[in-house]
């Protein structure tokens, strides 16, 4: 029996994961270290890894702290990633040459894909094949569906048109000795729209080598379809094995049950464990090192910037930096993708609107508790706007009973507590808090700071995590989350790919690639004291079906409306008066330190805070000019919190100590210091 494939597609650039749409927005998801490590761990049957960076420069440093990687071309990636790929892999991106081919097989890829070097010059592809094996040489076809209908392969990444037809091409690369043809739609590319059908059984009619599809995959049902309706051999994406949770075995599980034959999805045994693998010694070996630097006053930034500050972009429409605490990027015009992304979901109309919020109704109706044995969903609530305005959209508009769950291991304000407390009242609904010791949570904050530069990791993996346990534990299959964050602040996301919550983001942007069992054996503490911080296996997730939904993907969310609502109707208060670091009044009232110490943290760390998280939401927005946003950031950011004080005294620090260990964590793309002082370029100069 011939086995077809299904076969993820990870695009790099510059050494990070990024999402494609029609191969010209490119938005940065994360780190293909972690990622890769989970697609072996889940048994796939091919890996494709294109590079597509303009240059050769790749950095995976961002947010997955864990992963440390040296390298800086595209062979040591590969030789870094293909440590950690179990499946075959093929590598594509800048060959020319047969030496190039040599060179990545030797790095660890076990196909080469070729594309724009290959139609340019096909004798590459004849001297490819007689030299490493047919079964080596992929070329790669990007084809571009003109609005009157007719195919046209496109190289250069898209950006130069050639008049050649797909299939015509895909002939002549089959008689210079093509193994395989991975044949992408530009014009479907990152939209969700399905398959270009037509043009695959173009393509696969007219030759008799294997062909991959791959352009547009926004449901799994459409996975088969490009194998039993269009001839393909292999079924490939991107987006969607990054957007919503175990994507690949339930995708695998679809194309089985739909009739088409492929390896087993089983992988019992191979789940993606949640205990990561630390050197224990080497890790508190780099923590004493951190710790001798700041006693001596050696900083990382001191001895790469002893000078001027490196130079500084902004986004050219808000305030953000593009060095910063989530992936950020910015397209030719100087704008960041958190506003493309901000621009494109405020343009959605009405009807669409309607259409999505239909889907809402559809998925958690499907999930909704028939016998009343469980709760229909559950709501992870802080006791803050967004979380009033989630559960008051569950109760009435979806007529859903939800369970409430809260990660309490902050130091609430007066008025959050007041606004946590108030919800089973004001909703008639159960809630379950669960509230670790307060011995734990000292040492986790003091932890946090001196390993990662970050207090409050605790708080944002429990946040992310307890809900799933409980969602597991009572096997209510859906959770029921408000706004999606990293689509928000730095438009990772398009609103199409309609993503889920997933561990991968927690792990990678929530985490800060530390997993639970980080911690365990540091200052005391046990396996036990950490278990509100281990998320459900692979397994569980899988057996319950659980999802993930932000309703940000069905509703329109609009935080400045929703404010003035649950105010008027459900009596949620706010601040007296706004924070130090910003000028709102309403953010983050479950945690005093959350709007000080770790706001400051990050300013120190990248040189913004959480009033440039504001202001560039309002700007979007069109609530606040962006002169305004400019003022209120350099009056704002650069403060040094008056809470700081209370957080030191809750974990037993002195500030001189505070400060030594945070300048430890200044990037030296930000900051320099000179005459005695940390300086950085600022928007405002």
């Amino acid at each position: 029996m011939q086995y077809h494939r299904l076969i993820p597609v990870l695009l790099l650039k510059h050494g990070l994961i990024v999402r494609s749409q029609s191969f010209s927005i490119h938005q940065i998801i994360g780190n293909p270290v972690s990622t890769i490590d989970r697609l072996s761990n889940w048994n796939v049957d091919e890996l494709v890894l294109l590079d597509i960076s303009g240059e050769d420069r790749h950095d995976m440093r961002r947010d997955d702290h864990f992963v440390r990687f040296d390298g800086s071309s595209a062979l040591d990636l590969l030789r870094y990633v293909s440590g950690a790929c179990a499946m075959p892999l093929a590598f594509g991106g800048r060959i020319r040459t047969l030496e190039d081919i040599r060179a990545r097989i030797a790095a660890g890829a076990d196909k080469c894909i070729i594309n724009t070097e290959a139609f340019r010059r096909p004798a590459l592809i004849s001297e490819a094949s007689s030299t490493f094996g047919a079964q080596c040489v992929v070329v790669s076809i990007d084809a571009l569906r003109h609005e009157n209908g007719m195919l046209e392969v496109c190289i250069d990444g898209g950006a130069e048109p050639t008049g050649v037809d797909p299939a015509d091409w895909a002939r002549e690369a089959e008689r210079s000795g093509a193994g395989e043809i991975f044949l992408n739609s530009i014009d479907r590319d990152g939209l969700g729209n399905g398959y270009d059908l037509d043009l695959i059984r173009h393509v696969t009619d007219a030759v008799s080598i294997p062909v991959i599809a791959c352009g547009g995959v926004g449901a799994y049902p459409e996975f088969p379809t490009a194998i039993t309706d269009a001839g393909a051999s292999a079924a490939a994406a991107a987006n969607i094995f990054h957007f919503h949770e175990l994507s690949y075995p339930r995708a695998k599980r679809l194309c089985i049950e739909a009739g088409v034959p492929m390896r087993p999805w089983d992988v019992s045994g191979k789940w993606f464990a949640r205990d990561v693998p630390y050197d224990a010694a080497a890790e508190q070996s780099k923590i004493d090192d951190r710790l001798t630097r700041a006693k001596e006053g050696r900083y990382r930034a001191a001895e790469v910037n002893p000078g001027e500050p490196p130079p500084m972009t902004w986004c050219k429409s808000c305030v953000y930096p593009v060095i910063s605490a989530t992936p950020m990027s910015l397209d030719e015009d100087g704008v960041c993708m958190g506003c493309r992304m901000a621009d494109i979901y405020n343009d959605i109309d009405d009807a669409e609107w309607k259409r999505r919020e239909g889907i809402l109704f559809d998925i958690l109706d499907s999930n909704r508790s028939r016998d009343g044995s469980r709760y229909d969903c559950i709501v992870p609530v802080s006791g803050g706007k967004d979380s009033y305005f989630q559960v008051h959209y569950v109760k009435t508009v979806l007529g859903l009973n939800p369970l409430l769950v809260t990660y309490y291991g902050n130091n609430y304000t007066e008025v959050g507590q007041r606004n946590l407390l108030h919800m089973k009242e004001a909703f008639d609904v159960d809630h379950i808090i669960v509230q670790p010791g307060v011995g734990l949570l000292k040492k986790l904050n003091r932890l946090g700071l001196t390993a990662m530069g970050d207090m409050n990791w605790h708080n944002h993996v429990g946040i992310a995590t307890v809900p799933m346990q409980t969602a597991v534990q009572k096997g209510i299959p859906v959770v029921l989350w408000g706004e999606h964050g990293y689509a928000d602040i730095c438009g990772q996301y398009s609103n199409d790919d309609f993503f889920e919550w997933t561990y991968r983001n927690r792990r990678e942007h929530m985490a800060r690639g530390f997993e639970w069992n980080y911690f365990v054996g540091m200052d005391g503490i046990t396996a036990q004291d950490m278990m509100n911080y281990r998320y459900p296996s692979d397994e569980s997730l899988f057996e319950l079906g659980l999802r993930g939904v932000y309703l940000a993907n069905f509703i329109h969310w609009d935080a400045n409306h929703h404010i003035k609502l649950v105010r008027e109707k459900y009596g949620f208060e706010i601040s007296n008066e706004p924070f130090e670091r910003t000028y709102r009044r309403m953010s983050n009232l479950d945690d005093m330190h959350e709007n000080g110490v770790h706001d400051y943290l990050k300013f120190i760390k990248f040189g913004y805070g959480r009033c440039t998280d504001h202001a560039s939401k309002d700007v979007r927005a069109g609530e606040m000019s962006r002169d305004k946003a400019v003022e209120l950031v350099r009056h704002h950011d650069p403060i040094k919190p008056k809470d700081l004080k209370r957080w030191l005294d809750y974990v037993g620090m002195e500030e001189d100590e505070f400060d030594r260990i945070a300048d430890t964590f200044r990037d030296p793309r930000v900051w320099a210091f000179r005459d005695g002082e940390w300086i950085k370029a600022n928007l405002w100069d």
